[in-house]
């Protein structure tokens, strides 16, 4: 007769506790992928209690869409500043983003640039292109185009559709850089060719 491995209950519990914080992570991702939002968030929340910044990040947004919860932007951004403050790059541009449109905290476009920075350190071209829009626009910082078409490049060379839009149009202008229409029609195509629409409607009335 075989012997049955019979695991007591409390010890049961001990072992499902002993998931890690990215596991649960991972599990809540699944499940917020397949749309299963209020699956997702109490695992999410689960792991951010315990310092995931992953789940942090994705609690966040989960507040700040009301996905699978109230939509309450104050609440998502305790869980984006949370998980920014661990160097989670996707999390800084958010909170930045906050900070920027007052969303759920008053606007502070120095803040804004803050954040943006952050994740400019970590190589995010989404930030770089904020940032260039930041320069552009004299927004939180000294205006300073030649620094807003550097920071567009940036994003441009890595592949970020805004970014060689943004780009394309400083060439097209003469914002920061030399006016090029070649330079221009080479960036605007390129995020054109990503999708971007006003790219492409850019590309149509100059009949590009």
């Amino acid at each position: 007769m075989k012997h049955q491995l019979i695991i007591p209950a409390l010890l049961l519990g001990v072992l499902v506790s002993c998931e890690t914080p990215q596991a649960i992570c991972d599990r809540a991702q699944t499940m917020y992928e397949a749309k299963d939002y209020t699956g997702a968030v109490p695992l999410y929340r689960k792991a951010a209690e315990r310092g995931n910044p992953d789940a942090q990040l994705m609690l966040g947004k989960c507040y700040d869409f009301g996905y699978g919860v109230k939509k309450d932007t104050a609440e998502a951004v305790h869980w984006y500043t949370l998980s920014a403050r661990s160097g989670n790059a996707d999390a800084q541009n958010n909170l930045a983003g906050c900070y920027y449109s007052g969303a759920g905290v008053p606007v502070n476009m120095q803040t804004a640039v803050h954040w943006y920075r952050k994740a400019a350190a970590q190589g995010s071209p989404v930030a770089y292109n904020n940032l260039g829009l930041h320069y552009l626009n004299g927004q939180g910082v000294e205006q300073n185009r030649e620094m807003a078409a550097e920071y567009f490049a940036m994003a441009a060379h890595n592949e970020d559709a805004n970014g060689q839009y943004n780009l394309g149009k400083c060439y097209y202008m003469g914002l920061g850089v030399p006016q090029n229409m070649e330079q221009a029609k080479f960036w605007v195509g390129k995020a054109a060719e990503q999708g971007h629409r006003n790219a492409a409607l850019f590309m149509q009335d100059n009949n590009w």
